[in-house]
């Protein structure tokens, strides 16, 4: 969408000049005029011909109130068709306020209910499974005054916020993301943690029973409250694991839960959490390495026109050796103000939307990981790119 030609259109006198010159380049007569006889061969749009009697039976997306929990959302499935071969799964869910406050949103998706690996992008879930159990029990325990302890070693501890930032950054200002993330994960049993989740997506196949490629940073960990000098949560009994096999749906809805909280009607939010708790995981989720909106932002060059921006997000890459590929994902919520309508007299609108995307690239032996893994990058980068350029331009919930 230029906004320059926009803001010129709006001279219909130089407009008029413009289309009379074309008429004297192309020395136009009443016998073939330049527009009038410039012939469909000549339409950017010919190719879409074929398709207009599907064109004319869609109609705008209808946005409506965001599911309870444990509640699937209608999903278009046809939307997504211009991302490219190489995003296997996508879901994406757009949102918008009525005059009351509330979300009404709107899903599309690309395989999206499809359970798949999606790497590092599920780690924030066990963080919030304790968030809210603690929450819940114990509603005057303060998130910052939590530490995770050892208790079968005297002075093993950390703090439960910074351990998130920590998870999420890859800083190892603690221990290791894996093993950290593996930690939360100590404090249910596997299948309730996965009933858990399930009770909150909908989506009845996920498996969600698998750790992340190493050891507990600390094998029975304790939760407690430095401020109460209480015990809030303790490891739970060891289980079998499993595999970590989630929808691109399921990590959207996660991550849409956290960024709309404050907005959602009760039987809506994550079960228990409140929203002093939810500070530090939107803390944690907002220093994720992956700057895929970021780079975004300043090729569309929205960069000045954009306002109050809130990117949470959590990546995920590894290769899979089952699927002989190399694989990134990216589950993100983006919320700014957009000052461009603004240029054409109209209000700057609020942009928010959840997402998750997993890319693949076939390799053949392991020689292929870093070529490989440059281009998938390029790709995401592009293709969150080109879905925010079609949510500025309001070409993504346009046509169903």
């Amino acid at each position: 969408m230029n906004k320059v030609l926009l803001e010129r259109a709006k001279d219909r006198a130089a407009v008029f000049e413009k289309f009379l010159q074309t008429e004297r380049d192309e020395e136009a007569s009443a016998i073939r005029l330049a527009f009038l006889d410039r012939g469909v061969e000549n339409s950017p749009y010919r190719t879409e011909i074929e398709n207009y009697p599907i064109h004319l039976q869609q109609k705008p997306m209808t946005f409506g109130p965001y599911p309870r929990r444990g509640e699937l959302p209608k999903i278009n499935t046809t939307r997504l068709d211009f991302l490219h071969g190489d995003i296997q799964e996508a879901c994406i869910c757009l949102g918008r306020f009525r005059d009351d406050d509330r979300i009404e949103t709107v899903w599309m998706g690309k395989n999206a209910l499809r359970n798949t690996q999606f790497w590092s992008s599920t780690k924030i879930i066990p963080v919030l499974n304790v968030l809210g159990r603690v929450n819940g029990l114990f509603p005057d325990s303060k998130v910052e005054d939590w530490r995770v302890r050892d208790p079968d070693e005297e002075g093993r501890e950390f703090s439960f916020v910074e351990a998130i930032a920590d998870i999420v950054s890859y800083e190892k200002k603690i221990g290791s993301s894996n093993a950290l993330a593996a930690t939360f994960k100590r404090f249910a049993r596997r299948s309730e943690l996965e009933r858990w989740l399930i009770d909150i997506t909908g989506n009845q196949s996920l498996e969600f029973r698998g750790d992340y490629g190493e050891e507990a940073f600390i094998q029975n960990p304790q939760l407690a409250d430095e401020r109460l000098q209480q015990i809030l949560l303790s490891a739970a009994e060891e289980t079998p694991r499993g595999e970590n096999l989630l929808s691109a749906y399921d990590l959207t809805r996660i991550v849409s839960m956290v960024g709309w909280h404050y907005h959602l009607d009760p039987d809506a939010r994550l079960p228990g959490v409140n929203w002093d708790g939810l500070k530090a995981v939107i803390a944690g989720l907002g220093r994720d390495t992956a700057r895929f909106v970021d780079v975004a932002l300043e090729t569309l060059g929205l960069e000045e026109a954009i306002f109050a921006p809130v990117i949470l997000s959590k990546l995920g890459h590894g290769p899979s050796q089952l699927r002989q590929a190399i694989e990134t994902t990216y589950m993100v919520f983006v919320q700014f103000g957009d000052r461009l309508p603004t240029q054409t007299g109209q209000p700057a609108r609020l942009r928010t939307l959840a997402m998750t995307l997993r890319g693949g690239i076939p390799i053949a032996d392991f020689e292929d990981y870093n070529q490989e893994s440059v281009r998938l990058d390029a790709r995401m980068a592009a293709e969150v790119t080109e879905i925010l350029r079609r949510v500025v331009t309001e070409e993504l919930d346009a046509i169903a």
